[in-house]
């Protein structure tokens, strides 16, 4: 990497780590490790569904916000990256030195990877300690698990930070590049989970009426959903209706990343499994080894890196031409 490259990128990453935007981002990142280890403590560990800590707070709804986190600040990073400056007339002045925009261009994207590594480094740190304080066991096995999320907590930041790249090689004002970044963000986020339901559920038809016992007056709400799980022709629908919305969510860096970090930490790999273990109140991970696991998601991380590497190409090619004047 050239030196000119590095200068960039040491300077954006001094001046980005010294931004309001990163302090309120890792005090968000120092707060969410702290939630999530606390309610892992108080509400105890599933013993049934999960073997190990990391894994429950892993796959569960607790690692949703650190989903939505990471995704965030790579937009927010990438998004007001070129736009700004341009807007400042900051970057005419850097092209007039003997600098190549392609260095420009690169410098500023491995400034802000630095700044999101340090970001989800003091995350990862956090959360182990947090761990420890609290007095949750963190077995070798687990720990090692949990920091194999690290290089893919990484690669799915820089696809969200790859995208806000692009919109800022494109909006060349910064408020409107920050805008349609949050737009991406939320889009992948939640718009296209809720488009996947509502189609999945379309296509699916409405679920089958179970036979009702004689006795279902005298059955509690929980006796009556077990006995709804419990049904195979329920279960046929539950899992056609979940692989349909996983379909349209292919396209979404957000499903990529969590099927990885869903394997790493050994979640079941057939949704009816799944399905069966929780109707049956099995564990829905296995002892499986991470090099297998990756072996399970090798299509998920080829996609993520589509992903970042086809936006990085795109913002390339239209960060060379754009006029600066």
């Amino acid at each position: 990497m050239g030196r000119a490259v590095m200068n960039i990128a040491m300077k954006d990453f001094e001046i980005g780590i010294k931004t309001k935007k990163f302090h309120i981002t890792m005090a968000l990142f120092i707060v969410l490790s702290l939630v999530m280890v606390y309610n892992s403590k108080r509400l105890g560990m599933n013993g049934e569904l999960y073997r190990t800590p990391f894994q429950m707070l892993f796959l569960t709804g607790f690692s949703n916000a650190f989903n939505y986190s990471i995704a965030l600040l790579g937009v927010l990073l990438g998004g007001t990256t070129i736009a700004e400056e341009i807007e400042n007339g900051t970057l005419k002045l850097v092209i007039s030195r003997p600098v190549y925009r392609d260095e420009i261009l690169f410098g500023k994207l491995v400034g802000s990877l630095l700044i999101l590594g340090t970001a989800l480094s003091l995350f990862y740190v956090l959360t182990v300690a947090f761990a420890l304080i609290f007095g949750i066991s963190v077995a070798k096995e687990d720990l090692i698990k949990f920091l194999a999320t690290l290089p893919f907590s990484m690669l799915y930041g820089l696809v969200f930070l790859s995208l806000g790249l692009l919109v800022s090689t494109f909006i060349r004002k910064s408020r409107n590049a920050l805008v349609m970044s949050i737009f991406l963000f939320v889009f992948f986020g939640f718009l296209l989970s809720i488009i996947a339901g509502v189609v999945a559920f379309a296509l699916a038809g409405l679920p089958p009426v179970p036979n009702i016992p004689e006795n279902a007056a005298n059955l509690t709400e929980d006796q009556l959903q077990e006995m709804l799980l419990k049904d195979p022709a329920y279960q046929a629908w539950l899992t056609k209706l979940t692989i349909t919305a996983e379909r349209i969510l292919y396209i979404s860096p957000n499903y990529h990343y969590q099927e990885i970090i869903r394997m790493i930490f050994g979640g079941k790999p057939k949704i009816s499994e799944i399905i069966s273990a929780l109707a049956y109140e099995g564990s829905i991970v296995e002892e499986r080894p991470i090099a297998e696991s990756l072996g399970l998601v090798w299509g998920n991380i080829v996609m993520l890196s589509v992903m970042s590497l086809l936006s990085l190409v795109v913002a390339y090619a239209k960060f060379i031409r754009v006029d600066l004047g």
